[in-house]
């Protein structure tokens, strides 16, 4: 089963996901930037070289922040069997989806979140990021389940 979350990319192509994701942080960088510069040449001070690192370095940073919100955003569960994998917005622009299924250990709700225990990491789904809430929640229950039962079959 494939369930996907309200930031998944769709068919938009990752170049221009990586342009959307650095609007906002290189706004607000520039927007920084250029207010130190302001209130530096109302002083008289000589902004030239500092505003041009400055507006470099802004510009980095909103980058790596923009690329790091990509990366870590979720937008796609995929199921199968015992078996799952969680895709980033940048892994579910790919097309397959990047990603290796891992076994799912747990799946319980906690505090109105659902708290999977997925390989050898714990991830945490809210509510309002997935439109089929419910569904993904029953899935991974019966994937613990499946994966329990299947251990207590291959022990001896």
């Amino acid at each position: 089963m494939t369930f996907k979350s309200v930031h998944h990319p769709g068919d938009t192509s990752r170049p221009w996901l990586a342009l959307q994701a650095q609007a906002r942080p290189v706004a607000l960088a520039l927007l920084a930037v250029m207010t130190v510069g302001l209130a530096a040449a109302m002083q008289g001070e000589d902004i030239l070289w500092p505003f041009v690192g400055g507006t470099a370095v802004a510009y980095g940073v909103a980058v790596i922040v923009g690329q790091g919100r990509l990366l870590s955003t979720q937008a796609q569960v995929d199921v199968r069997g015992p078996f799952a994998a969680v895709h980033s917005v940048w892994q579910a622009a790919a097309t397959p989806p990047e990603g290796a299924l891992a076994p799912v250990s747990s799946a319980r709700l906690q505090h109105g979140e659902l708290t999977v225990g997925l390989g050898d990491t714990v991830v945490t789904f809210e509510p309002a990021d997935w439109p089929d809430f419910d569904a993904l929640v029953a899935a991974f229950r019966a994937s613990a389940a499946e994966g329990h039962r299947l251990l207590e079959i291959s022990e001896p």
